[in-house]
């Protein structure tokens, strides 16, 4: 796929920059967009040229503005402005050549082949079974599922794996519970709430009884030795909690190539902590170790021993456990077991772990281990900051949650109160509630930088207006419209003359939309779903600016009628293809 506008664009900023110092180097030079207030349309800072050649930034900048050639460059000028050369458009043939990418890409412009059809897993969402799907699993499943989008849309193939929590003590405490207090109608009628009272039962019980914590492990001990009765119960209690994030799932519009949870793996565990021992980089030990790296589900007496990998010597100073003193798994020996499966499965170039910050230390262990065993691919821990309560934070231990459930069914009653008295038949306003109501709460994490913690508000995460997927839908809504009522013929690309486009809020939309390539690429380099958040308020701010000033089917001009017309069905484009990167549709109407 050939360089797209705007790359070309910045390119040749550097080829002038190059020719006029004759400094190949300067190919290299960062050009950047100007901030507010600055005029230019592409800027380069040249303080760390001019310090190459012994030069003065300041007067190296007026030179270079002196000597540069723009003759055949889509530059009508330089400028030199306190160390930076800025550039202008030269705004007909640029105009020309954004509207040439959309002719040669069509509905899929902004694709590119970055990827080169290298292999990337994601490990993403990854719910623990027998809890509630709650508003903190929202940043990892939508997060997770935005980066699927927005990696293959550059190129990857990308292979989507849900992880599931499905294997652990906290099942033999769920054992323990419902064996004690509960029956199969009442878990029947609403698993997810009666799992959820056991578990908080449970641990609440356990702060006076410790005979509950030794029968919770018990139990565990149980199911890894393949104990009828635990087998039974746990793939009941399984099936009950799959069923119920199916449906979260489907109300999200979230898929994954893979579902297969951590059990999966445990007929693999034992060569695990095999290969560790042969490799030499586990041993037995006293379990003397931090109980903050996240590696471990419960404390563990100091006199029992555990196979543990120690990587001080590496800069972490907390050693990774993979195998208890009563012969049980942790997370770890299964997350080493999963990395051998997809390595031999997948062979990928790369695997993303979208999981919260706070198991930093834990991934650092994880990755590390991996490397020692000889997995050879590049594991990368994409985390993300917390979602609290205003309380603090969620505890499903404590039974402090909000259920993603109840948060998506309010947003799309809150987008069918606001569509209610509009001309549409009732299962048009069940779908526009549905698409805006889930792209609103989607929006509203996606939009913010993931390394942030995100106190929840239902207003904020609600929000039907502002910088929200409710306005940017709108933006979309009013291009559809608009092209609507011009038919399908209006769109003759024989009539269309971009260099006519010299309006400032054209040309200020032309840019964006030139823009957008570069936003994606740079969104999945730094697997950064806000940058395309921020891009698409800008790209539907821009929209409606010159939707009130500039105008479209009453322009003078046959020409420019079709001309503003072909750059509207350019926005719907864009915002079409944008939001569905984030995972949020867009309707027709609103």
């Amino acid at each position: 796929m050939p360089p797209y506008a705007w790359d070309k664009l910045r390119a040749d900023a550097r080829r002038v920059v190059a020719a006029a110092t004759k400094d190949d180097s300067a190919a290299r030079l960062e050009i950047i967009t100007p901030p507010a207030g600055v005029e230019a349309d592409l800027a380069s800072p040249l303080f760390g040229l001019a310090k190459a050649h012994g030069r003065n930034p300041l007067q190296f900048a007026e030179e270079i503005e002196r000597a540069a050639s723009i003759v055949g460059s889509p530059f009508a000028r330089v400028q030199a402005q306190r160390g930076y050369l800025n550039f202008f458009i030269d705004w007909p043939a640029f105009s020309t050549s954004v509207f040439a990418d959309f002719a040669a890409s069509g509905d899929n412009y902004g694709r590119s082949e970055a990827g080169d059809g290298k292999t990337i897993v994601i490990d993403y969402s990854s719910p623990n079974i027998a809890k509630p799907f709650s508003i903190g699993h929202l940043r990892s499943t939508v997060i997770g599922q935005s980066l699927y989008n927005i990696l293959s849309y550059v190129g990857y193939k990308v292979v989507g794996d849900n992880h599931l929590g499905d294997w652990g003590t906290q099942f033999g405490k769920l054992m323990a519970a419902y064996k004690r207090w509960s029956d199969t109608v009442t878990m029947e009628a609403t698993p997810i709430k009666a799992m959820l009272e056991l578990y908080v039962r449970f641990h609440n019980e356990a702060k006076t009884n410790p005979e509950l914590e030794r029968d919770g492990r018990d139990w565990f001990r149980k199911l890894e030795e393949g104990d009828a009765e635990a087998i039974s119960l746990w793939t009941w209690f399984r099936e009950l909690s799959v069923r119920e994030f199916d449906r979260i799932y489907t109300m999200l519009g979230v898929k994954f190539d893979c579902v297969l949870g951590e059990s999966f793996y445990n007929d693999r565990l034992a060569d695990v902590v095999a290969k560790a021992f042969e490799k030499g980089i586990a041993e037995w030990a006293p379990a003397l170790v931090s109980q903050k790296s996240g590696a471990i589900d419960e404390p563990i007496k100091e006199e029992e021993k555990v196979a543990l990998v120690r990587l001080a010597a590496y800069g972490i100073p907390t050693p990774l456990l993979l195998q208890k003193s009563d012969g049980t798994s942790l997370y770890a020996t299964r997350d080493i077991a999963a990395i051998a499966h997809r390595m031999r499965t997948w062979k990928p170039a790369q695997v993303l772990y979208v999981v919260g910050g706070e198991q930093k230390l834990y991934f650092q262990q994880c990755f590390k281990v991996f490397e020692l065993l000889g997995y050879d691919a590049k594991c990368v821990h994409v985390w993300f900051g917390l979602i609290r309560l205003p309380e603090g934070r969620m505890s499903t231990r404590e039974g402090r949650v909000v259920f993603l459930e109840d948060v998506l069914r309010e947003a799309v009653e809150r987008a069918h109160t606001v569509i209610q008295d509009r001309d549409m038949t009732p299962d048009m306003k069940d779908q526009v509630a549905r698409m805006v109501g889930i792209g609103a709460v989607k929006y509203a994490d996606l939009s913010q930088d993931r390394t942030k913690d995100v106190v929840f508000d239902w207003n904020r995460m609600l929000s039907l207006g502002g910088d929200s997927a409710p306005y940017i839908q709108y933006a979309h809504t009013r291009a559809v419209s608009i092209l609507r009522k011009a038919g399908a013929e209006a769109l003759d690309l024989q009539s269309v003359v971009p260099g006519q486009l010299v309006d400032e809020t054209e040309r200020h939309l032309v840019k964006t939309l030139a823009r957008f390539p570069e936003v994606v690429e740079l969104a999945a380099a730094d697997y950064a779903p806000h940058r395309v958040a921020s891009y698409l308020f800008e790209l539907a701010q821009g929209f409606n600016r010159f939707y009130r000033e500039v105008p479209v089917l009453k322009a003078e001009e046959g020409s420019l009628v079709a001309t503003r017309l072909k750059l509207v069905d350019f926005v719907r484009i864009v915002i079409r293809n944008g939001m569905a990167l984030l995972g949020i549709e867009c309707p027709e109407s609103m």
